[in-house]
């Protein structure tokens, strides 16, 4: 098996290895070893090292056994052939403790994600509503946007699988961080929290702010960042709207509008437009 060791900007190739290999290694069979990052035969191995060719034979033999070492080529010389050797990789690893999960350097999270990444991974499930009929009023989810949300979350922090969940399995994961995407008519877990955000849905599914007491029409999309109102310490972030397509526009939302990424808390109704006449919304006015 081969991993890669980093260190700082600069990287090697690394042969993970069984505890039995390091038990061969001694001060001559490093040397040899490192020696074998250019291929060399055992003749030109004993001249360099200036050990004996039966020695370096030897100890070529135990490094083979333990797969520190590989044949590379063959050459012949007076009548027999001569064996190349290289090391098998550029360096070698040992693990000694169990494997943990691993995300590749990615960008700064803005201050609201934070809370969802945990040791560079997404600590968070992402909820969207059911495709079938469900909930009190019997609605199908079709929130496609989640796959521009996930597009985006990948830039700050690796995600596990399953990313999502739909509504309707949803009950277990309420002690955790969760994103919620879709409003109160196509996803449960919106409909259950509508009562406790400070930008809420009505009957209706227009929208009002408790903040501002202004009210919205059913046209807009919903950015929320809060404490979880399932679980104590733990954080919701709800991207929603009355349709499918204000629900893109939050998601939009949140990728474009930078000045909000300094913030730990977001309670924003935005709304969109389709400026180039294609047929998507491709701009975002923030409302509040």
């Amino acid at each position: 098996m081969r991993v890669k060791l980093i260190r700082d900007d600069r990287s090697l190739n690394a042969a993970l290895v069984e505890p039995s290999a390091f038990a061969v290694l001694n001060a001559d069979r490093l040397r040899i070893l490192r020696a074998l990052s250019t291929p060399q035969y055992a003749a030109e191995l004993s001249r360099q090292l200036k050990m004996h060719p039966q020695t370096i034979y030897y100890h070529l033999r135990l490094l083979a056994r333990e797969g520190l070492i590989r044949l590379h080529g063959m050459e012949e010389r007076g009548g027999a052939y001569a064996k190349k050797y290289a090391a098998t990789a550029e360096a070698l690893a040992i693990p000694l403790s169990e494997w943990k999960p691993y995300a590749e350097p990615r960008k700064s999270a803005p201050a609201f994600l934070l809370p969802f990444i945990r040791e560079g991974m997404l600590d968070a499930k992402m909820v969207v509503g059911s495709p079938e009929p469900h909930g009190a009023f019997r609605a199908r989810g079709s929130e496609f946007a989640s796959i521009e949300l996930a597009a985006f979350l990948a830039q700050f922090a690796g995600v596990g699988y399953p990313l999502y969940y739909l509504d309707t399995q949803a009950s277990a994961l309420r002690g955790g961080n969760l994103i919620v995407v879709g409003g109160p008519k196509v996803n449960m877990l919106s409909h259950e929290a509508n009562a406790l955000l400070p930008i809420r849905f009505t009957p209706s599914f227009e929208v009002h702010s408790m903040r501002t007491g202004k009210h919205y029409g059913d046209d807009v999309g919903v950015v929320q960042a809060v404490e979880s109102p399932f679980s104590s310490g733990k954080r919701m972030l709800l991207l929603a709207g009355g349709s499918h397509n204000s629900t893109r526009v939050a998601v939009l939302a949140l990728a474009r509008q930078k000045n909000w990424w300094d913030q730990e808390d977001l309670a924003h109704v935005v709304q969109g437009f389709d400026e180039n006449g294609d047929g998507v919304v491709d701009a975002v006015e923030v409302l509040e």
